[in-house]
C-alpha cells in the first residue's frame, strides 16, 4: 500500500511541474524592473528646479550638489567644492541602469567625481582612492521629493532632495559661503566654543577641512559625538543626527558666524542657539591623546600653530616647498617626530617622546633631529618657534574631528592650537 501511494504521490509531482505557470506581462521581473527605472527618470526629470543633493563620502566629510536632470540622459551639475564649482554649470551625462538594484550612473566626468579622483593633485584626496566616494549608486528608496542612494563602490551615501526654489547657483554658492563663514571660527580668541540649546550646554568643534561637527559633554557622563555636515543654502545638514535626552539634532538652519563677537548663531527645529567662546573647556575626552598615537596614522597640518585667533602664526606657508606639517608619532625606536618639508624634496625631522596622564593631557619633550637639513634665514625662526610651542611644558588636551582628525589644545591658554587632518 505504501508503495502504491508513493507512486501516485511522484505522478501527481511530475504532473504539477509540467503545468506552465504565465506571469502576466506587467509582472515579469524584468518588465516591473523597467517601469520602476521609467518611474526614477520622471522623477529625475520632472523636478522642475532640480534636486539639491548632499552627498556623504565613505572617506568622511559631506559636499553639496545641485542636478537638473534632462529627458536626453543629460544632467547639470554644481558643487560647493570651490568657489568656481559652486557657480559655474558643469553639464555630463548620467543613465539609469539596472543591475541588482536600479541604479544612478553619472557616466561622464563632473564635479561628484573629483571626490573620487585617486590624483591628490585634483582635490588633495588619498593617492589611489581619493576622498573613497562614488559616482555609480544604487537607489534604495524614492519619493516625490526625497530619493536615497548609497554608492555601488564605497557605500558613499547621497540624498537627493527636490529644489523648492530656482537658481540652483545661488543655493549651492550660499551653501559654500556657509562653510567658508565657518571657517572664521579659527579666527575666534579661545578654541573652546559652548552651545546653549534651551537648558542644555554642549562643547562643539566645527571643522570645515574635513566637514565635521562635533559635540562634547558632561551631561550624565562624559559624551564625545562627531559627525560629518553637509551644507544648505541655509545652514548644515548632519549625516547622523545627535540625540541627547529630549534633544534630537539633525540639522542647523539661520546660521550666522560673528569673527567680531566670537560666536555662532544658529537654530535646530524651533530652538534657537547660540555659542559663548570660553577659555576652558566644558569636557575633556581623556582617551583622546592615546588614540591619536596609538592609531598607526600620521597627521597632517595645513598652516600649523593657531595663536589667539592669528592662522599660521608662525608663518610656515612661507617656507619654499611647505606643503604642511606632518605629526607622526611611534616614527621611529619610540620617537615622535614633526616633519618640515621644504624645497620640494628635502625635510627637517626633529625628534620628541610624549608622556600622557591620567588627566588627559599629552606633552613632548624635544630629543634632537634625525637629519640637521634647515631651509635657512628667516625660515629656520619659523620651524623653532614651532618647536618651542610643540613642547610647552603645560601639554595639550586633544579633541578628535574626525576618523583620523585631531586637534591639540594647550591646556594652559587655550589660544594656543593646532588642528590636524
Amino acid at each position: 500500500m505504501k508503495k502504491i501511494s508513493l507512486y501516485i504521490l511522484l505522478l501527481i509531482t511530475v504532473a504539477a511541474c509540467t503545468d506552465k505557470i504565465d506571469l502576466a506581462p506587467e509582472e515579469r521581473p524584468d518588465a516591473r524592473l523597467a517601469a520602476a527605472l521609467s518611474d526614477y527618470e520622471q522623477k529625475l526629470t520632472g523636478a522642475e528646479n532640480g534636486w539639491d543633493g548632499y552627498l556623504f563620502p565613505a572617506g568622511g566629510g559631506g559636499a553639496t550638489f545641485h542636478f537638473q536632470f534632462s529627458g536626453n540622459n543629460r544632467v547639470v551639475s554644481y558643487a560647493d567644492i570651490n568657489n568656481n564649482s559652486a557657480t559655474t554649470p558643469m553639464e555630463s551625462s548620467y543613465r539609469l541602469k539596472a543591475t541588482q538594484l536600479p541604479s544612478l550612473y553619472f557616466d561622464t566626468y563632473t564635479y561628484l567625481h573629483m571626490l573620487a579622483d585617486p590624483d591628490p593633485e585634483v582635490l588633495g584626496g588619498t593617492q589611489g582612492v581619493g576622498f573613497s566616494s562614488d559616482f555609480e549608486f544604487s537607489i534604495l528608496s524614492a519619493s516625490e521629493d526625497t530619493i536615497k542612494l548609497q554608492g555601488n563602490l564605497n557605500n558613499s551615501s547621497l540624498i537627493l532632495v527636490r529644489a523648492k526654489e530656482a537658481n540652483a547657483s545661488s543655493r549651492v554658492a550660499r551653501a559654500y559661503a556657509i562653510n567658508e563663514a565657518l571657517r572664521k571660527t579659527a579666527t575666534f580668541t579661545y578654541y573652546y566654543n559652548v552651545l546653549t540649546l534651551g537648558s542644555k550646554q554642549y562643547q562643539i568643534t566645527v571643522n570645515p577641512d574635513v566637514q565635521t561637527i562635533s559635540f562634547y559633554s558632561n551631561n550624565n557622563g562624559f559624551q564625545r559625538f562627531t559627525t560629518a555636515y553637509a551644507a544648505s543654502a541655509t545652514g548644515l545638514i548632519l549625516h547622523a543626527p545627535f540625540a541627547d535626552g529630549d534633544i534630537r539634532i539633525a540639522e542647523f538652519h539661520d546660521i550666522t558666524v560673528s569673527d567680531s563677537q566670537n560666536r555662532i548663531t544658529l537654530t535646530t527645529g524651533t530652538t534657537p542657539g547660540i555659542t559663548a567662546n570660553v577659555a576652558t573647556p566644558l569636557a575633556i575626552d581623556t582617551d583622546a591623546p592615546n588614540r591619536m598615537t596609538t592609531s598607526g596614522y600620521y597627521f597632517i597640518s595645513d598652516t600649523g600653530f593657531t595663536l589667539a585667533g592669528v592662522i599660521n602664526a608662525h608663518d610656515l606657508t612661507s617656507i619654499p616647498g611647505f606643503n604642511g606639517l606632518i605629526y607622526y608619532p611611534q616614527y621611529s625606536s619610540g620617537y615622535d617626530i614633526l616633519y618640515f618639508p621644504f624645497n620640494t624634496d628635502q625635510a627637517f625631522l626633529p625628534a620628541f617622546t610624549n608622556q600622557i596622564n591620567a588627566n588627559g593631557k599629552i606633552t613632548f619633550r624635544y630629543r634632537g633631529d634625525f637629519n640637521d637639513t634647515l631651509p635657512g634665514v628667516p625660515y629656520d625662526t619659523s620651524i623653532f618657534n614651532t618647536i618651542t610651542q610643540f613642547t610647552t611644558s603645560g601639554g595639550y588636551y586633544v579633541y578628535q574631528t574626525g576618523e583620523s582628525s585631531y586637534d591639540l589644545v594647550s591646556s594652559t591658554n587655550s589660544r594656543n592650537w593646532i588642528r590636524f587632518r
